[in-house]
């Protein structure tokens, strides 16, 4: 839920409060820009390049309503930079950010009669990790992140239609993979709750 009155102080050039605002979300910027990078040599970089925006650019933002999809509208373009810098992405252990204590939702996308071991966080995020950048934007911000189809058409300026064709692709792609590691079959073949978005 949006802090409307700390916001509100933050665009008054309120310090304390724009040190309040970055200790709360901090974490979840840098959580988020770490899955769509799929590295930690970036992370704080786009972290504090996201918060000098903010910063900077908070007192145009009309609604604080609005403020945690524009947070991440700028943390997703911050990584887009570096990924354009970058020729090919690099891929690194997860031990660091699995042992960090990474939540993902897992009610929505896998099969309903997954029993959850004890690495299941892991193979949950290595299977994440495998998708094209693409797909797992709009995972991260879907589950991870809870917007709606509709904000994160906004955030990465796609249609609605094709954020909806990507998570049906990431997840028919990772239902495969998740049953590949536990052996267990995917909902009703018309695709059920399994495909339906908010």
């Amino acid at each position: 839920m949006v802090d409307i009155e700390l916001i509100e102080k933050v665009k008054n050039g309120d310090r304390p409060a724009f040190r309040s605002l970055f200790n709360n979300h901090r974490d979840k910027v840098a959580r988020t820009a770490f899955l769509i990078l799929k590295d930690n040599q970036h992370v704080e970089e786009v972290v504090q390049e996201t918060f000098l925006q903010v910063c900077q650019k908070i007192k145009k933002l009309s609604d604080p309503t609005l403020f945690e999809g524009w947070l991440y509208k700028i943390t997703v373009n911050q990584c887009f930079q570096i990924l354009r810098k970058q020729r090919k992405m690099n891929t690194s252990s997860l031990d660091q950010y699995v042992e960090s204590g990474f939540e993902v939702n897992t009610g929505g996308f896998t099969p309903e009669d997954i029993i959850l071991a004890n690495d299941t966080k892991e193979k949950l995020l290595k299977a994440i990790y495998s998708l094209p950048t693409k797909y797992t934007l709009v995972v991260i911000l879907y589950y991870y992140n809870n917007f709606s189809v509709k904000e994160i058409a906004d955030i990465i300026k796609e249609s609605e239609s094709n954020v909806k064709t990507r998570l049906f692709r990431a997840r028919k792609m990772l239902e495969k993979s998740l049953r590949e590691d536990f052996g267990v079959i995917s909902r009703d073949s018309d695709g059920g709750a399994l495909y339906e978005y908010r």
